[in-house]
């Protein structure tokens, strides 16, 4: 009788993946990342901005903000009840557990589509958090990477008009999912659906007008300076320019400087300030290569097969994921730009996509995850000092990733090449 009630409650554990990992994560974020780390769990940033609101100051006109509004919102709503540390650095880890709960769902959801084992994709994707640290719960950026795969699961779903608004919200978070814009318009252009791009495509600009025109009209210029704000700043020290310039320093083939400017470690010389200058127009090159290969492979079934099919078999699925995770990468790795907790972005997106070396990519993720980890927030420092280890260790951490752009971009042996199915 014993051992048939433990069967019967492994079952049911095995039954409720879902329910699992939720609590598996509850205790990651809510009693192991909150707050530990003083440097990136308390928040501080964050809370320091939502006191400014709270006092009646507004954003874009009453203090300059470098963020959109969707994130000042989310600094501010633990800020409401729980205005002072530690309190609000804790709950805004619950903020942000309660995004990735939403994350878990979509994961499940999408995950369905491929019958793909769900323990496998929770038990990697809790891994790549793992390996990322504590800076996910001490950085925004789980909201705009978990409203990135809601609007590719409604897309997917048919629910075209949902798609484009939450991909609108994901802009006003964090700007970069208009980056996975493109494929959307691409995929309905290929299957003909000329109405549903331009009802979406409206969606999308009518959510980004009713959030920024508020603020537009109180002061332009001051919402505007958060874009150029980004646009101004120098070449960061962990970009992939950055880590071949600092290299390079080491093997006394060039001569950087750093400093603390723009709330970043950055690097300044002649080539230093060329490559961040050359960076924007690199990384929309790469961009523009992903959109080509993604059209690419649209195009290639013919017409009459294209007619003959549902909009989304698990390939078209497939593929879609996996290029958008490509874009994501491929745009890190061309900004100047690449602040340790971009890699959360990553992480929504990664255990659901089938490359061609299943498992390589994640374990390239894990490694260069670890990596970041180490360095920023335990040896930033010292890395800022130039220290030649951790200098050879971001280096690693950039091939990894660039290694892992390269395993993506070969189409999987289990799935159709041609983004149908």
């Amino acid at each position: 009788m014993y051992s048939k009630g433990i069967a019967w409650a492994i079952q049911k554990v095995r039954e409720r993946p879902l329910i699992v990992f939720a609590l598996v994560h509850a205790i990651l974020f809510l009693a192991i990342s909150a707050n530990l780390d003083q440097r990136v769990g308390s928040s501080e940033v964050e809370r320091q901005l939502a006191t400014q609101m709270l006092d009646g100051q507004v954003p874009y006109n009453d203090f300059f903000s470098e963020y959109p509004p969707l994130a000042l919102l989310s600094f501010l709503i633990p800020a409401l009840l729980f205005p002072t540390q530690p309190a609000y650095g804790f709950f805004f880890a619950v903020e942000i557990f309660l995004l990735d709960l939403v994350v878990l769902f979509v994961m499940e959801k999408l995950a369905s589509r491929f019958k793909m084992r769900i323990w496998y994709v929770f038990g990697f994707y809790t891994l790549c958090l793992l390996a990322i640290g504590p800076i996910v719960t001490g950085r925004y950026d789980l909201l705009p990477a978990m409203l990135m795969p809601v609007a590719l699961y409604a897309f997917v779903s048919g629910r075209n008009k949902t798609a484009w608004a939450v991909l609108a919200l994901g802009v006003m978070a964090k700007i970069y999912p208009v980056i996975i814009a493109p494929f959307f318009a691409l995929y309905l252009l290929r299957h003909r659906q000329y109405r549903q791009l331009t009802q979406g495509v409206t969606i999308f600009l009518g959510v980004l007008l009713a959030l920024s025109l508020p603020w537009i009209v109180l002061n332009a210029e001051g919402f505007w300076q958060f874009i150029s704000y980004h646009a101004e700043r120098g070449l960061h020290a962990e970009s992939s320019y950055a880590s071949v310039l600092l290299v390079g320093q080491v093997m006394g083939l060039t001569q950087v400087e750093g400093a603390l400017t723009y709330g970043s470690w950055n690097l300044s010389s002649p080539m230093a300030d060329s490559l961040s200058q050359a960076s924007s127009y690199v990384t929309v090159g790469l961009l523009l290569i992903i959109y080509a290969l993604y059209t690419r492979l649209l195009w290639k079934k013919p017409d009459d097969a294209i007619a003959k099919t549902a909009m989304f078999g698990a390939g078209a699925v497939e593929l879609m994921l996996r290029y958008s995770l490509l874009a994501i990468l491929i745009m890190l790795l061309g900004s100047k730009l690449f602040s340790p907790q971009f890699l959360i972005w990553l992480v929504p997106l990664l255990p659901l996509v089938m490359g061609r070396w299943r498992y390589a990519p994640l374990a390239l993720f894990l490694v260069a995850g670890g990596i970041t980890q180490y360095i920023y927030p335990h040896h930033y420092i010292e890395f800022e000092l130039g220290t030649l280890y951790l200098i050879i260790m971001l280096a690693i951490r950039n091939f990894l990733l660039v290694a892992m752009a390269i395993l993506l971009l070969l189409p999987p042996r289990s799935l159709p090449a041609n983004g149908e199915g």
